[in-house]
């Protein structure tokens, strides 16, 4: 059951007033989104870019909502109010249910507020996780590991902005015992506003990279962005886990955190026992524990290193851990496997990417003992919110790979076309695609069964389209008709 509220502590907690209906000791839980909404919640109108809130009163109370929070600031002359509904002045286009209408200076603010009053009702055990990549792997593992041994609420990949933090405390069952919180930033002050609305006990710091070059300008930003976290974390209780050992971080630490407990990842924390195409076999310094995990690559590994140190914290012994661990299962991007057209390994990395993360992806994609297939594709998209330095960098990944051995690579689109131009003296195929139906008429005539493909980039609709593609089982009218209409196919 998740948490609800009345018409009085709504009204007190955003500063709101009733314009129409009356106040009832009638408690429902609050939903921003007309889709979404049961009968017996609260719709709280927001401004959305595709629908303001505000033009879906009516739906709302047809669902079955026992009210409504709006701005007070604008004028609703269709409402009934309790003088309208005894006078009889009513007119065709008014609403016949009188429920609670309040008005608060911004329902965006009052969204909010409920937010924070929702996590101080319920009081879990708080992780926020933050870091320029890694970031929902390591909530999804840790996820997988403490829901072994705690009621546990997460935050959704693809709601990491404030909005998405407010949703994710509203949509909190009362009964929860743990919350992992992913945080994500577009410039300063974003994280450390998250932050203090949600007070985290344990704060995670993935890592650092050229992510978010673009909004932040430069790698120093990057790291104060992100250890904004700690500057709501408690000194004396709280705890700061670094999956990077990284000098930048280390310095903002001493100037936000200072005097807290922290454990930082090394080189030496994780000793790799075995390689296979299903897993990592490893254990951890200190421990005689196997841990067997279902992803490949330094990157990986480190992340599934903050989840184990997370669950540690919560007292969990190595061997539940372990259990915990290998219910991890990659979501879509983020190492998932599939098998594709002719019998060809799909690796589907295409949900983020920087400079750093495509190169650990791919070199964990070259090991033969984890992909034994003899032939290798290396299919990539561009790399978003790299700013001014973008096409640099793209070259530079070319560069780069040109010193490693695979069959083909293969751009997606501009700018990923920099990464072809960046290569030099390679020994494989580098090819620059338009569009997503033109490398797939590429893949279609050359993968079979002794072939893997790993597709990686930053989200887009290109990627996604030749992953589906590729994957599609046959006689897929919809996916077929797609190919035949382009005018890059005979």
């Amino acid at each position: 059951m998740l948490v609800k509220f009345d018409a009085q502590t709504i009204i007190d907690a955003t500063a709101g007033r009733l314009l129409s209906g009356e106040i009832t000791e009638e408690s429902g839980s609050i939903c921003s989104k007309i889709d979404e909404l049961s009968r017996g919640q609260w719709f709280i109108a927001l401004p959305e870019a595709r629908a303001d809130g505000h033009d879906q009163l009516q739906e709302a109370i047809d669902a079955g909502a026992i009210g409504c929070i709006v701005v007070d600031n604008r004028r609703y002359p269709f409402v009934v109010n309790s003088s309208q509904a005894k006078t009889g002045q009513s007119s065709d286009t008014d609403l016949r249910v009188g429920i609670p209408l309040i008005g608060v200076p911004s329902t965006v603010h009052a969204y909010y507020q409920l937010a924070k009053l929702a996590r101080r009702r319920v009081d879990p055990k708080v992780i926020a996780i933050t870091g320029s990549s890694g970031k929902s792997t390591t909530r999804d593992m840790f996820c997988s590991i403490i829901s072994l041994a705690h009621r546990v609420h997460s935050s959704e990949s693809n709601r990491t902005d404030s909005r998405g933090l407010a949703k994710t405390l509203l949509e909190m069952p009362e009964t929860t015992e743990v919350l992992v919180v992913e945080l994500a930033q577009r410039g300063r002050g974003q994280i450390a506003w998250l932050a203090a609305s949600i007070a985290p006990d344990i704060a995670v710091i993935t890592n650092i990279g050229p992510a978010h070059l673009e909004t932040l300008g430069s790698i120093e930003n990057i790291a104060a962005a992100k250890c904004e976290v700690l500057e709501s974390l408690s000194v004396e209780s709280g705890l700061a886990i670094f999956g990077d050992d990284n000098k930048l971080l280390r310095e903002r630490l001493a100037l936000v955190f200072a005097g807290g407990r922290v454990l930082t990842f090394t080189e030496g924390e994780i000793e790799i026992v075995g390689v296979k195409p299903a897993s990592t076999l490893f254990v951890l310094s200190g421990s005689d524990t196997l841990f067997d995990l279902n992803s490949h690559g330094t990157a990986y590994l480190r992340d599934a290193w903050c989840a184990i140190a997370c669950a540690r914290e919560f007292g969990m012994a190595d061997h539940k851990i372990a259990e915990g661990l290998r219910r991890y299962d990659p979501s879509r991007g983020r190492g998932n496997k599939s098998i594709g057209l002719n019998g060809a390994l799909i690796i589907d990395e295409s949900y983020s990417a920087n400079p750093d993360s495509v190169r650990a992806t791919v070199t964990a994609f070259l090991d033969n003992r984890a992909f034994p297939q003899p032939r290798k594709f290396v299919v990539l998209g561009a790399m978003e919110e790299l700013g001014e330095a973008s096409e640099g960098f793209h070259v530079k990944l070319g560069d780069w790979l040109s010193t490693q051995s695979f069959e083909a690579l293969i751009t997606i689109g501009e700018p990923a076309a920099a990464i072809v131009r960046g290569v030099k003296g390679s020994n494989f195929k580098a090819l620059a695609s338009i569009n997503a139906i033109e490398a797939y008429r590429i893949l279609v005539e050359t993968i079979d069964e002794e072939t893997s493909v790993l597709f990686d980039g930053s989200d887009c609709s290109e990627l996604r389209l030749l992953i589906q593609l590729l994957t599609a089982a046959d006689g897929d009218i919809q996916l077929t008709a797609k190919i035949e209409r382009s005018k890059f196919l005979p």
